[in-house]
């Protein structure tokens, strides 16, 4: 079974710890029925989702390895910004 990531951030769906109520993004993206990324650059958001994880307990240094792919999402690839 493949697993299912977020095309925003790229984190596996499996991990969201809440239900954002979109099958395409997580909880941490999608909120309140908005893509939070909408008005930000992707160097704004990569900051954004390192501090996060940072705040959440995570290494800084796996955070900045996971902030890294966050380029690859498919939401990033086909935006034209």
């Amino acid at each position: 079974m493949k697993v299912k990531n977020c095309e925003c951030c790229y984190m596996p769906m499996d991990k969201d710890p809440k239900n954002s109520g979109s099958d395409k993004y997580c909880s941490y993206c999608f909120v309140n029925g908005k893509l939070i990324a909408e008005n930000m650059t992707l160097k704004e958001f990569k900051k954004q989702s390192f501090d996060g994880m940072v705040q959440g307990g995570m290494s800084r240094f796996k955070a900045w390895v996971f902030s890294q792919f966050i380029g690859m999402a498919p939401y990033w690839k086909n935006r034209k910004a």
